[in-house]
């Protein structure tokens, strides 16, 4: 049992310390509904786009990096995270985020090599 607690306990202090170290920028949209953005992210850190998207505008979306990351698309539900797509190593990529309802959506990069990533990200709904 108390390895159990030891190891709920870890896990939670890796959540928090990833959470705090995340780079978290909000989706602004223009005029003409697009939004874009470019990040550096250090080894072993977080970079974090987030908004509210609605079910009756679907987002065009792409990406690319100057190194290889774990990407995801995801959303909370409650303690959950439901994820529209994930990835891993991967420097580019590209979709439509159409979802069912009106919730907030991340796109969220990880850094798991040992220098610094640039990322640039496009949105258009």
């Amino acid at each position: 049992m108390q390895n159990l607690r030891n190891t709920v306990c870890f896990t939670l202090a890796a959540l928090i310390s990833n959470a705090a170290s995340a780079n978290i920028t909000d989706i602004r949209w223009t005029a003409n509904d697009t939004f874009e953005h470019s990040g550096a992210i250090a080894p072993g850190k977080v970079l974090e786009v987030c908004g509210p998207i609605e079910s009756r505008l679907p987002v065009e979306w792409k990406f690319s990096s100057t190194g290889a990351t774990e990407f995801n698309i995801h959303r909370h539900s409650g303690a959950g995270v439901m994820y529209a797509t994930r990835s891993y190593q991967t420097r580019a990529q590209q979709g439509k985020l159409s979802p069912n309802s009106n919730y907030e959506w991340c796109w969220m990069w990880t850094n798991t090599a040992g220098e610094p990533v640039n990322v640039k990200l496009e949105l258009k709904r």
